[in-house]
């Protein structure tokens, strides 16, 4: 009995001292272009379990039997590994993330796929084909693609907060005084941009959201060497906040050197315009000759610097559906710039809730995206959507806590296309394949 014993703590011990943990990662490819992936360390470790003693210096991505190059970014910059760091990697199709517990492997070495230069309190970065420069306050600008020169999207991560600074709603029922800003305006808590990595460069920016009080902006952007930039914007609250809006931004899509460009999106599920005039988000677009058909779909297009004969207001659109994706591209450059949703809302049966919950606006070239809570008197000027919503701007106030967070998360996708036709097509392949990204299956 006791040389049993023996002999089964020393093949356990083999066991564990040889443990090995596979996470499948599951993709469909469509384009046959590298698919980005981007992945919480905290996330990693939960899928891991903390059960397991993992050697990180044995973290391997495979695909098809052979290892790929991978990135741990410090995007919580504390010097050191920690839950709060960012791992990245491109795949083609399924792959695996392996880890060991044998403390014996060593860490893998990958060669950098880019390049940082600080210049000017400015950060000049190259990526694959993508040239950009990051501001002092954390926003990426592409500045170059291939063998297009200009700004081809700016400010990404940037946003728009309006509400009410010194509300004291819930003791006496008033809200202080109205203020708007954008990320700009924002004192820097600190920004870096780290090094480049084999498979990209990743900026981080914390900004201090005053004058609204106790509210934080980190925005955290990988720029891919394949032209993808995955971009999360993260508001944490501290205390107590009534916002207005809360919204993230991509400005000048291509718009600033190219004349040509449209703005191509799938047809809203809904739109507020279309409701009020009793007609389909099909049909408010037929209306403004801003359909085109491919591959037996309709899609709005239209110019990009058109107004299109808005409803009311001057925006291009806005009270509208997000959809997956929207993107502006330029025939004669044969280039585009898409915002891919990693997640669709879905639409409420409960009209208040969908206008106060997020939504989409294109307004002065920039893509939009948020919390819009200003709710128009306009609305009661239709029959059709008369007496829809509360007429009081009070009951669409957006109340923050302590410890609420709001997180918005895009893959900004710049690429090239022979057409709209195929530029409608590979932004559709393009999110097929990012929504068909899942771990652990």
């Amino acid at each position: 009995m006791k040389k049993l014993f023996v002999l089964f703590f020393i093949v356990v011990s083999v066991f564990l001292a040889a443990g090995t943990v596979r996470i499948p990662v599951s993709v469909n490819s469509f384009t046959g272009e590298p698919i980005p992936v981007s992945l919480g360390l905290s996330g990693l470790l939960d899928m891991i379990g903390v059960d397991f003693d993992a050697n990180w210096d044995s973290l391997r991505v495979i695909q098809d039997g052979k290892e790929i190059p991978y990135q741990i970014d410090d995007t919580d910059l504390t010097g050191r590994l920690s839950s709060g760091d960012t791992f990245s990697f491109l795949i083609t199709g399924p792959a695996e993330i392996v880890v060991s517990d044998d403390f014996d492997i060593q860490a893998p070495t990958y060669a950098a796929a880019g390049n940082v230069v600080e210049e000017d309190g400015n950060w000049l970065v190259e990526v694959g084909d993508i040239r950009a420069t990051v501001n002092a306050k954390g926003l990426v600008r592409v500045t170059g693609f291939g063998a297009v020169e200009g700004t081809i999207v700016d400010e990404i991560g940037v946003a728009r907060v309006a509400g009410w600074v010194g509300s004291t709603f819930y003791v006496d029922g008033q809200y202080g005084r109205h203020e708007e800003k954008t990320s700009g305006d924002f004192p820097v808590v600190e920004v870096a941009v780290l090094p480049a990595g084999p498979v990209g460069v990743t900026v981080v920016g914390t900004l201090d959201g005053k004058p609204f009080l106790g509210s934080t902006q980190k925005i955290i952007t990988t720029i891919f060497t394949n032209g993808d930039i995955v971009s999360r914007n993260i508001f944490e609250f501290g205390t107590y906040a009534d916002l207005m809006k809360l919204q993230v931004m991509a400005t000048r899509p291509l718009t600033d050197i190219a004349e040509d460009t449209v703005h191509t999106l799938p047809v809203f599920r809904r739109l507020l315009w279309a409701d009020q005039l009793n007609i389909t988000p099909l049909e408010y677009w037929l209306e403004r000759n801003a359909i085109m058909y491919t591959g037996n779909k309709p899609y709005i297009v239209f110019p990009a610097v058109d107004s299109m004969r808005p409803l009311w207001w001057g925006a291009t659109y806005i009270f509208a559906s997000q959809e997956s994706w929207r993107a502006n591209y330029s025939p004669s450059l044969k280039t585009g710039i898409a915002e891919i949703n990693m997640w669709v809302p879905p639409i409420t049966a409960n009209y208040q809730e969908w206008m106060g919950g997020p939504t989409w606006v294109y307004e002065s070239r920039e893509f939009r995206d948020g919390l819009f809570e200003w709710m128009p008197g306009e609305i009661d000027a239709f029959e059709s959507t008369k007496g829809a919503i509360s007429s009081k701007w009070e009951d669409y106030v957006a109340h923050f806590v302590a410890g609420d967070v709001y997180v918005f998360s895009k893959v900004y996708s710049v690429y090239n296309a022979d057409s709209i036709a195929d530029s409608i097509e590979f932004v559709e392949l393009k999110k097929a394949e990012i929504h068909s990204l899942v771990f652990g299956e």
